[in-house]
């Protein structure tokens, strides 16, 4: 789903309203790379402009340029409300291989894993992904953050563990080496050598089982993923995202005036210690709690979406007041 800047900012001034302190915009996923790209060629120069809006001529999808994100970074500097960028590595890489496909195919040969996917475990795919955050960070400024996702993975086995966490481990750097702070989801936080993850990346826990419904990826996820509480244990800050609670899908049957009422209700018996989606009795109230700096809510324009960036805003508009409301003193 397609925001447009206005539109952005109508979120963080709701979030500056709210004493909220970020907003994190999802650039890229399978379905679009929502950000212009010279690495891509997805570029201003030949897009086609329609009013303020920028198309790929060849996907017709619309997304922000580099100038638009600048103007965002800085209103919501003005706002106090910090712009966090994220563009979706290894995984979710769907749209961006297709467009790299265009440009260089052969380099598209090397990383792809899936259609979706990277290979996490090849530097070709490292050096890659350096490339593209590169074209973004120098809009942030020190010690802001940048996140890459890093989420729902294909993970099998120790070798799989340790290529990821190399992985992870080497992009922080990366960021760091340029000022910034890195942010990522927790899939591919495993159990495994959990100590050997650099502990200044900041891990948006969202889901131990990643809410599959195969019983077999349940298990193995459960199974080696690291739990928000082992993660606090050890040293790592984290987001509460509990995707249960705080996730809001761009679907009408999930924007309905019965299920807003149900959600809210949900959420007034939810609190940031209840981290884990499937057994809400499961409290983190262990060694590091206080690791866990915060929760958000995050909304999500999965496909099929009838949606707007403008009729979403309005829809979603009580679900953010209701979630200040809720969580004003945290």
């Amino acid at each position: 789903m397609y925001n447009s800047p206005n539109t952005i900012k109508k979120y963080i001034n709701d979030i500056h309203k709210g004493h909220g302190n970020y907003i994190m915009l999802h650039l890229s996923d399978n379905e679009r790379f929502g950000i212009e790209s010279k690495t891509l060629n997805q570029t201003t120069h030949n897009a086609k402009k329609v009013g303020n809006v920028y198309y790929n001529q060849k996907t017709h999808l619309a997304f922000l340029s580099k100038d638009q994100l600048k103007d965002l970074i800085n209103y919501g500097k003005r706002k106090h409300v910090e712009v966090i960028p994220e563009i979706d590595l290894p995984g979710h890489a769907q749209a961006m291989l297709q467009l790299l496909s265009k440009v260089n195919p052969k380099l598209v040969k090397k990383v792809e894993n899936s259609p979706q996917e990277m290979f996490y475990q090849r530097k070709a795919t490292l050096s890659l992904s350096k490339q593209i955050i590169r074209e973004y960070m120098s809009y942030l400024k020190h010690n802001d953050y940048f996140s890459i996702g890093a989420d729902e993975l294909a993970i099998n086995g120790h070798d799989d563990d340790k290529a990821i966490m190399h992985y992870l481990n080497s992009m922080d750097t990366y960021i760091n080496h340029h000022g910034l702070k890195m942010m990522a989801w927790n899939d591919s936080f495993r159990k495994y050598d959990l100590n050997r993850y650099h502990k200044n990346i900041l891990i948006n826990y969202w889901s131990l089982s990643g809410d599959v419904t195969d019983p077999g990826a349940y298990k193995d996820h459960v199974k080696n993923r690291a739990t928000l509480p082992e993660l606090n244990r050890d040293g790592f800050k984290t987001i509460n995202c509990n995707s249960y609670f705080t996730y809001i899908v761009a679907d009408p049957k999930n924007l309905t005036s019965q299920s807003y009422r149900y959600w809210r209700h949900e959420l007034h018996n939810w609190n940031s210690k209840i981290w884990n989606e499937d057994h809400t009795k499961q409290l983190n109230n262990g060694k590091g709690h206080q690791n866990n700096i915060g929760v958000s809510l995050s909304f999500w324009g999965e496909s099929p979406n009838p949606y707007s960036g403008s009729q979403f805003y309005k829809k979603s508009y009580p679900y953010v007041q209701y979630f200040f409301k809720r969580f004003k003193a945290y």
